[in-house]
C-alpha cells in the first residue's frame, strides 16, 4: 500500500480562542480539564457522540425537576392563606360594640347593659387571641421550613454553577474535537483510495453528531444560566416572606393587642360619659315631669275648689227642660181633649144612625 492509500492521521485539535473560553464562563486554568475531555473524542462512534456530555445535562434535568418542584411548592401559599385568616380573624373583632347605648329608659339597665357588652367583648377578644396565637405557631413553623428553602437555594445555585461550568467545559471540549475533525477532514479531500473514504465518511459523521451534541450542550448552558437568577429570585421572595411573618408576629400583633386595650379604656370613658350623661337626662327629665304635673295638679285643684255645687248652665237646662215639658205635656192633653170632643159627636152620630136603620120596618121585596 503507497502513501497515497494510507489514511493520514488526525491533526492535534486547535485549541478553543480566549474569547470562546470567557462567553462559555471558562478561564485558561481550565484548558487541562478541556484537554481530558477531548479526549473522551477520540472515539467518534454515534453511540460515543451520541451520549457526549450527557452526566452534565443529566444534572441539569435533576436541578429542573427539584426546582419546579419549589416553584410549586404550596407552602408559600399556605403562609398566605394563614395571614389572610388571621387577618379575617382580627377584623371579626368588632370594637365598636362597647359604644352601643341601652335605649332602655331604667339607668340599672344600662349599667347591666354596659358590662355585658364589656364582658363579652373580653370574651370574644381572649378566643380571638388564642386563635391568632394558634395561626402564627402554624406561620412560625412555615417560616422555620423556609428559611431551611433559603438554604437549599444556596446549595442548588452552587449545583447549576457546577452545572453551567461543566457544560461549558464539554462545549469547549467539544469545539476544540470539532476543530481537529474538519482539519482531519479537509486533509482527507482527494484521497480516493477506500480507507480514506471511509474515513472521510466517519469524520463527516461524527462532525454532524458533534457539532449537534454541542449545540445542544450550548442551549442546555443557556437554560442553567437563566436558572442562576431564578433561584436567587425565589430565594429573595421566601426571605421577604420570612421577614413579613416576622414582622406581623413580632410588630403586627401586639399592635393589635395593644390598640384593643387602648379601645377597651377609651370605651370604657365613653361608657361612663354615657351614664352620666344618662343619669343628667333622667334628673331633668323627671324634675321638668313634677314641674309640669304640680302645675296641672295646682290648677285643677284651684278650679275645682272654686266650681259651684251645681253649675248656673246645668240649672238654665234644667229649667229649659222643665218648662218645655210642661208645655208639651199640656199641648198633648189640649190635644186629646178636643180628639175626644170630636170622638163624642162622631159617636153620637153612628148611634143615631143605626138606631135609625135599626127602627125601619121589614118590607117585602117589590112591596109599594
Amino acid at each position: 500500500m503507497t502513501q497515497d492509500t494510507l489514511p493520514l492521521p488526525a491533526g492535534p485539535s486547535a485549541d478553543v480562542d480566549a474569547t470562546t473560553l470567557v462567553a462559555l464562563g471558562l478561564t485558561e486554568t481550565d484548558r487541562p480539564q478541556i484537554a481530558q475531555i477531548v479526549r473522551t473524542l477520540d472515539d467518534i462512534s454515534p453511540g460515543n457522540l451520541h451520549v457526549f456530555g450527557r452526566e452534565a445535562a443529566g444534572k441539569s434535568a435533576v436541578f429542573s425537576s427539584q426546582l419546579l418542584e419549589h416553584v410549586r411548592n404550596r407552602d408559600l401559599d399556605a403562609s398566605g392563606d394563614k395571614l389572610g385568616e388571621v387577618v379575617r380573624i382580627a377584623r371579626s373583632l368588632k370594637l365598636d360594640s362597647l359604644h352601643e347605648r341601652s335605649k332602655v329608659p331604667v339607668i340599672g339597665g344600662l349599667i347591666d347593659r354596659m358590662r355585658a357588652s364589656k364582658g363579652e367583648l373580653v370574651q370574644k377578644f381572649s378566643d380571638t387571641n388564642q386563635q391568632i396565637e394558634q395561626l402564627m405557631r402554624d406561620v412560625g413553623e412555615q417560616q422555620s421550613q423556609m428559611g431551611q428553602r433559603v438554604g437549599e437555594f444556596d446549595r442548588m445555585h452552587a449545583i447549576v454553577r457546577d452545572e453551567r461550568q461543566s457544560l461549558g467545559l464539554h462545549i469547549a471540549a467539544g469545539k476544540q474535537r470539532l476543530a481537529g475533525l474538519n482539519a482531519e477532514l479537509h486533509a482527507l479531500a482527494g484521497h480516493e483510495d477506500p480507507q480514506s473514504r471511509i474515513r472521510r465518511g466517519e469524520v463527516d459523521n461524527a462532525i454532524r453528531l458533534l457539532d449537534k451534541r454541542v449545540g445542544d450542550l450550548t442551549v442546555m448552558q443557556h437554560a442553567a444560566d437563566q436558572s442562576l437568577p431564578m433561584i436567587r429570585l425565589i430565594q429573595a421572595n421566601a426571605i421577604q416572606l420570612i421577614e413579613k411573618f416576622n414582622a406581623v408576629r413580632d410588630i403586627t400583633i401586639p399592635s393589635w393587642k395593644r390598640q384593643f386595650a387602648i379601645q377597651l379604656s377609651l370605651g370604657e370613658q365613653k361608657n361612663a360619659v354615657d351614664l352620666s350623661n344618662a343619669i343628667d337626662d333622667a334628673t331633668n327629665e323627671l324634675m321638668r315631669r313634677n314641674a309640669d304635673l304640680m302645675r296641672q295638679t295646682s290648677v285643677e285643684t284651684a278650679k275645682a275648689n272654686q266650681r259651684a255645687v251645681i253649675d248656673v248652665a246645668t240649672l238654665r237646662h234644667v229649667h229649659e227642660q222643665l218648662i218645655a215639658t210642661v208645655e208639651e205635656v199640656r199641648s198633648i192633653h189640649r190635644e186629646g181633649m178636643q180628639q175626644r170632643q170630636q170622638a163624642e159627636v162622631e159617636l153620637a152620630r153612628l148611634r143615631e144612625d143605626v138606631q135609625q136603620r135599626l127602627a125601619l120596618p121589614t118590607r117585602p121585596a117589590g112591596a109599594a
